[in-house]
């Protein structure tokens, strides 16, 4: 099953009870769904992607620290959900420890939509407003190149739009702040 939004969400409420979390996953679904409108994407696949983003990290409270089983508890939730076994396969391919090799454009873009959404978020949790809506594109590319900023967070990672989907970087930055600010609030 590809499920609508509406089923997305319910199955990510389901099983991710922290905010912080849940606001994560929908980062991503958001910022996913921005990329796949960008590319050109009919509405049916820019679904597709939101469901691919939101479900990412469906077992982010499961798999107890270790990284060896993300992905892995995520693939069980997501069969118990009945979701499409393709969405699953792609979701594997954004935790590195699986060594899933990513071949498709929507792997590549996971990938680097979840480094860059830690980014975004991290830039609007220390405005003072906390308005996702106010971010700039160009204030994010700021924090990207200050390493200092959100250090945990890979920049090679995100770097990845460049290098395997040919989407600069701050085309890449503003299809997903665009999407998440057409989408959603903190």
């Amino acid at each position: 099953m590809i499920p609508t939004k509406e089923k997305t969400i319910e199955i990510l409420n389901r099983h991710v009870k922290e905010k912080a979390n849940r606001e994560h996953c929908l980062m991503v679904g958001y910022g996913m769904k921005g990329l796949a409108k960008y590319l050109n994407k009919n509405e049916e696949e820019q679904n597709y992607w939101f469901v691919v983003g939101t479900l990412h990290d469906i077992d982010i409270e499961k798999y107890e620290n270790d990284i060896t089983k993300h992905c892995v508890v995520g693939e069980r939730i997501l069969n118990l959900e009945n979701v499409d076994k393709d969405i699953i396969e792609i979701i594997k391919t954004h935790n590195d420890a699986l060594k899933i090799e990513r071949k498709k454009e929507i792997e590549h873009l996971l990938y680097s939509c979840d480094g860059l959404t830690g980014i975004i978020r991290a830039y609007v949790l220390m405005r003072p407003d906390k308005d996702v809506q106010l971010a700039k594109v160009s204030s994010i590319t700021k924090k990207l190149k200050d390493k200092a900023f959100a250090a945990s967070v890979s920049r090679e990672e995100i770097y990845v739009c460049e290098k395997k989907t040919k989407i600069e970087i701050n085309k890449f930055i503003e299809a997903i702040l665009n999407g998440i600010k057409e989408n959603m609030e903190f």
